[in-house]
């Protein structure tokens, strides 16, 4: 065989374009083919730091609602991009929460605007509402013990 039969057969040139696209963009079944299938990329998946960061800033939206709200959804995408499952976004989104909600307890006493920002962010992370009352009840019993006195307007 000489060199251009070689450099033919390596270069695909034993097909015709038509099977060679066919084959790149997986349009026909070429299992019966020579022609080596096309291996999709890993997805993306987001190493410790990345996830660290990611709910550093959840954090930190929380802090700063209501003027940060409008940056939830891009942030939400980011962790979806990060490879971050539901069920792991859904735990540390809850568990933000109740910090939030111990911040807010904190001084025994919820202020009104402190109300509207608990549920804002409960709207936001889609927690629903008995959830959310069953984790401010659980915050305020636990400062009402801590203290020994009621915490005020919860």
């Amino acid at each position: 065989m000489g060199f251009f039969e070689s450099l033919k057969r390596v270069l695909g040139g034993d097909h015709t374009v038509e099977e060679r696209i066919d084959s790149a963009f997986h349009l026909k079944d070429t299992s019966t083919t020579s022609l080596t299938p096309v291996h999709e990329p890993e997805p993306f998946q987001g190493g410790e730091y990345d996830r660290k960061k990611w709910r550093k800033k959840l954090k930190l939206i929380l802090e700063q609602l209501p003027e940060s709200q409008q940056e939830w959804p891009t942030h939400l995408a980011e962790g979806h991009a990060l490879g971050i499952s539901n069920v792991e976004l859904a735990t540390w989104m809850r568990d933000e929460f109740a910090l939030m909600v111990r911040r807010v307890v904190a001084d025994r006493i919820v202020t009104h605007d402190e109300h509207e920002k608990l549920d804002l962010a409960r709207k936001m992370l889609e927690i629903p509402d008995t959830e959310a009352e069953a984790i401010l009840h659980e915050v305020v019993a636990e400062a009402e013990k801590f203290f020994g006195k009621d915490v005020k307007g919860a």
